[in-house]
């Protein structure tokens, strides 16, 4: 189980920034902006400094900045307004805000931590106070980016196949939809291709798991490698692969050169053995209205027909489609 350390993570984040933790002060009075500034750089921070609220409000988009102190009167767009702008900014929703002001009215000072910021420093500044808040500002900021490191790993370890390094069958499935969504869109072409490792339960039966699996790595690996950026590999399920081809030119050559990489050379299987495997492969491009699904099964009507003729070969939908399902 994966257990986050706030404490650690936190103190760990802020020592490896150091002066990369920038601030950014909006302040509309160029002495108090001064003071601040100079406080801050004395702690070891980058200041950035703006000069009124718009100017704040674009610093902040553009700088990301790890904290913003901002005065919560300014003329023009005021502390509030720019307040509510960050918030509605999925990018910037999480930036801390610290406002300085003079007010000391409790429901006022409610107000705007009711709005999302996430603490005050009132005036006239003392400077050990700007300090502690502004630690404590810099603190949550760097939680908020463990965190949300963290629920990326998470997030690409739940779409990644843990034994081959590729794309899992969740993930595949979500691209799948996308990539025809943006062929219909933009009227491109795709091709799928299904391969499967050919009499793959006899190295599982005669060698063991252990050499099953380093065949399936080092196909996932030959796959990849022979694949352009833009193209997709996953592992479909079991000793099965599928392949997504956007604007693919000649699947027909792209199949043959990823069957001859896995043919033409042995597997290599901890040092110990070597091994010949070879894959099957069909392959069918999408007619331009068919779902998903429809598509990857034709695919599979053709690696089927793959299999009939004999393994270790590519096999188009458009070929010999009865053949394929009577060899089933």
């Amino acid at each position: 189980m994966l257990k986050l350390q706030v404490g650690a993570l936190s103190a760990d984040y802020l020592r490896r920034m150091g002066s990369l933790q920038r601030i950014l002060v909006a302040e509309d009075s160029a002495l108090l902006r001064r003071m601040l500034g100079d406080v801050l750089r004395g702690n070891g921070w980058t200041v950035l400094e703006a000069k009124d609220g718009e100017t704040a409000l674009a610093m902040a988009r553009e700088e990301d900045p790890s904290v913003l102190l901002m005065a919560r009167e300014m003329e023009g767009l005021d502390g509030m307004a720019v307040l509510d702008a960050l918030r509605a900014e999925p990018r910037t929703a999480d930036m801390p805000v610290v406002f300085v002001t003079g007010h000391t009215d409790a429901r006022d000072l409610a107000e705007g931590l009711e709005r999302g910021a996430h603490d005050y420093v009132r005036k006239p500044v003392d400077p050990v106070e700007l300090v502690a808040r502004i630690r404590t500002a810099l603190r949550l900021r760097a939680l908020h980016d463990e965190l949300a490191s963290r629920n990326a790993e998470l997030e690409q370890l739940a779409r990644t196949d843990v034994l081959t390094g590729l794309a899992n069958r969740r993930h595949a499935d979500d691209v799948l939809r996308a990539t025809i969504a943006s062929a219909r869109r933009h009227r491109r072409t795709l091709t799928a291709v299904l391969v499967d490792v050919d009499k793959f339960k006899s190295v599982n039966d005669v060698h063991g798991h252990a050499a099953g699996d380093a065949v399936l790595r080092e196909i996932a690996i030959r796959l990849a490698d022979g694949l352009r950026e833009e193209d997709v590999a996953a592992r479909w399920g079991g000793e099965e692969f599928l392949l997504l081809l956007p604007d693919s030119p000649d699947a027909t050559v792209v199949c043959e050169r990823l069957r001859a990489s896995i043919s033409n050379r042995p597997i290599n299987v901890h040092g110990l053995l070597e091994l010949r495997v070879s894959a099957s492969f069909g392959w069918a491009p999408w007619s331009g209205e068919e779902t998903g699904e429809a598509l990857v099964g034709r695919a599979d009507v053709a690696l089927y027909a793959a299999k009939a003729q004999g393994r270790d070969c590519v096999v188009c939908a458009n070929e010999q489609p009865a053949l394929a399902r009577e060899a089933a």
